[in-house]
């Protein structure tokens, strides 16, 4: 089966991954942009996410920083909720790892046969036509290729999404973003195990090691739709005046914004630059009915894309990966294949969207209740609980182990 994949990001590299290594189909990747991420953002993933890795054959061991404490605190330093990640890892026989993205992706490039992975192949339309059943993919450099399935990986915006909907399905902005990046600061954190929230009204910020002396860094703040810089507020050694977003760069508005949090924030702050920030809008796209189409499937955030807050957006990408992988290798025809898909990930997909939609509410405020817990409100058994609701993955482990028993 020629099996085509728009997409090189985790969900559509892990797929690949995964149908090349059993063997018995032709995967093709096709990538719009010129080459794989040199830089970018950590990704955490639980142990879901690094199960399924390491099930796959996937040397993802080698790879990572381990976590093992999560804690929330307000910004004077209060500790709100607290997290046991080991509890967690232990319970599910796999750990909780943070990558750097780019990392992460040039491994799984890297293990795939040579010309599985083609770079600068925007997908400019997809076509239907053939009386066998194939889809025929155009690109923008103005060659063509047949493929028995196409599977849409092409994360928020999808091409391939805006051919099974149409132009006018488009996620919507939630009205928050976060601006993050990674820098080589001595804090706290600093080559620890360690990931400390600090939080206020409309303010959030997650911080933790990615070994060394790199430190990942996500704020949260409102956004309004075509911004550029993050809302500031007045604080300490800011002018009393309202900033003006047009005229005070990114890292002059989340400095003002965050001054006066707690450590590690002060050393966080003084290291950041302009040139170290990306933003990501959160939004927060409708998860169709059915997704699949003929011999066409959508995957990762091209399917269910989630606010970063959420925390399941990559280890979701993996579910997809690892569940349409298994169906395509088993099924004798492509349709079959992806019927099987969407049933099995149906459930757990709308779960996902339901628990995003709850996160989207919260504005970062400590809750007074939480405010009266000097050591934090510990919360591994109700996280737990969600990592098992949302992954096909722990529930067919699960169901293996009770088999052999």
């Amino acid at each position: 089966m020629r099996i085509g994949i728009a997409g090189a990001g985790l969900g559509g590299l892990a797929c690949a991954y995964a149908l090349t290594k059993a063997g018995g189909h032709q995967v093709t990747v096709f990538e719009k942009a010129g080459r794989l991420p040199t830089s970018g953002y950590g990704l955490l993933l639980w142990p879901s996410g690094t199960g399924i890795l390491r099930d796959l054959g996937f040397p993802a061991g080698e790879m990572g920083h381990r976590l093992e404490r999560l804690a929330i605190h307000t910004a004077d330093g209060a500790a709100l909720i607290r997290l046991d990640l080991n509890r967690i890892a232990r319970r599910y026989g796999a750990p909780n790892v943070v990558f750097l993205r780019a990392e992460l992706l040039g491994r799984l490039a890297a293990e795939l046969p040579a010309g599985c992975l083609q770079l600068g192949k925007q997908l400019a339309a997809v076509h239907e036509d053939r009386p066998d059943g194939a889809v025929t993919l155009a690109f923008a450099d103005g060659t063509t290729s047949e493929v028995d399935v196409l599977i849409g990986a092409d994360g928020l915006g999808s091409r391939v999404r805006r051919h099974l909907f149409g132009e006018h399905d488009r996620a919507a902005y939630t009205g928050w973003a976060t601006w993050h990046g990674v820098s080589r600061v001595d804090t706290e954190l600093t080559g620890t195990r360690r990931v400390k929230t600090l939080t206020a009204k409309e303010a959030m910020c997650v911080m933790h090691s990615l070994g060394g002396d790199l430190i990942y860094w996500a704020f949260e703040t409102p956004w309004t739709v075509g911004s550029a810089t993050p809302p500031g507020t007045l604080a300490d050694g800011i002018a009393a005046r309202a900033l003006d977003e047009q005229s005070v760069s990114p890292a002059a508005s989340l400095k003002a914004r965050f001054a006066g949090f707690t450590d590690p924030m002060p050393q966080l702050l003084d290291v950041i630059t302009d040139d170290d920030i990306t933003i990501f809008p959160h939004v927060l796209h409708q998860v169709p009915k059915t997704w699949s189409r003929g011999r066409i499937t959508l995957i990762g955030d091209a399917l269910h894309a989630v606010p970063p807050r959420a925390g399941m957006g990559a280890n979701q990408a993996l579910e997809d990966a690892w569940v349409l992988s298994r169906s395509l290798l088993r099924a004798a025809a492509p349709e079959e294949a992806l019927r099987e898909y969407e049933r099995k990930r149906r459930r757990r997909i709308r779960r996902l969207y339901r628990y995003a939609s709850m996160g989207i509410r919260e504005n970062g405020a400590p809750s007074p209740l939480l405010r009266m817990s000097r050591r934090g409100v510990p919360i591994t058994g109700a996280q737990s609980f969600i990592i098992r609701a949302l992954s096909n993955y722990l529930a067919d482990r699960d169901g293996r182990s009770a088999a052999a028993e």
